[in-house]
């Protein structure tokens, strides 16, 4: 994702606050991936790591709209 991405306002709310979901790729905690970014006022999802499984992708955009949407 790039930095204007990440700069830019949301189009569903206009909010420039945003969470990022990382997925940890070891027990240790020392390496992780980007997993989702999206925003934290009305959820709308930014960037979906291309790196997933199909069905590991819509699994995880169906929790977070059932969460945030």
């Amino acid at each position: 994702m790039k930095l204007e991405e990440l700069l830019a306002p949301c189009p569903k709310c206009g909010s420039k606050d945003k969470i990022a979901h990382r997925k940890m790729l070891d027990n240790h905690r020392a390496h992780a991936e980007m997993d989702t970014v999206k925003c934290e006022e009305c959820g709308y999802i930014f960037f979906v790591n291309e790196n997933m499984e199909e069905d590991e992708k819509k699994q995880l955009l169906n929790e977070l709209n059932k969460i945030y949407g």
